[in-house]
């Protein structure tokens, strides 16, 4: 029970960007093609083989509140997600891509997710007491601009680590989110963010 609270808490603070050039069709709506399937996110994580995928639609996405660990719903125009879980619990994969209402919007939002990362490198998670670490990591070139976490949760004996990568392409933000009860390989998390910006475009 406690290994899942933590897992839940580590979910929603690394994967606050969506959990939930050229800009060729960026005024189209998202759609599930324009997200990893099931097969991309395997092939990356070999360790999803035989696990449970859902895919989520939405028009909104959570961005960093004020305060650390917290988040705010911001409306955007379309977002799909393909979250994958293993059959034994870990790792957690998710995907998403969302199409903001403009380039600027797109841009101001990124800028305020590598705000956050910068701002909030170490703090306590108020419903949880869980610790919460976070470090800028190098980010594969992938998109128009991007930004790479690790990050590292802890609490009740248990320490979970993440990994994410969240790109921005023209009015999209992609987002790529790893859990694990071990860390997450670096080739797995670039392999998997470099699929994410060619499909999201």
């Amino acid at each position: 029970m406690k290994r899942n609270r933590l897992a839940a808490a580590a979910t929603g603070l690394l994967a606050v960007g969506l959990v939930f050039g050229s800009t060729p069709a960026a005024s189209a709506k998202v759609t599930a093609k324009d997200v990893p399937s099931k097969g991309d996110i395997v092939k990356a994580f070999p360790e999803l083989n035989g696990g449970t995928f859902k895919v989520v639609k939405s028009k909104k996405v959570a961005e960093p509140g004020k305060k650390c660990g917290t988040t705010k719903a911001l409306k955007v125009k379309s977002a799909v997600t393909n979250t994958g879980v293993s059959s034994v619990g870990f790792p957690v994969v998710t995907t998403g891509v969302a199409e903001f209402k403009s380039t600027a919007q797109a841009k101001k939002y990124l800028a305020k997710y590598k705000k956050f990362v910068k701002r909030c490198k170490s703090y306590t998670e108020s419903t949880t007491g869980f610790t919460v670490t976070l470090k800028k990591a190098k980010a594969p070139k992938v998109g128009q601009d991007r930004i790479a976490v690790v990050q590292t949760t802890s609490g009740s004996g248990l320490t979970i680590h993440g990994s994410s990568v969240v790109i921005r392409h023209g009015k999209r933000i992609g987002e790529v989110t790893a859990l694990d009860d071990a860390k997450v390989g670096k080739k797995s998390i670039a392999k998997l963010a470099k699929v994410t910006a060619k499909k999201m475009k």
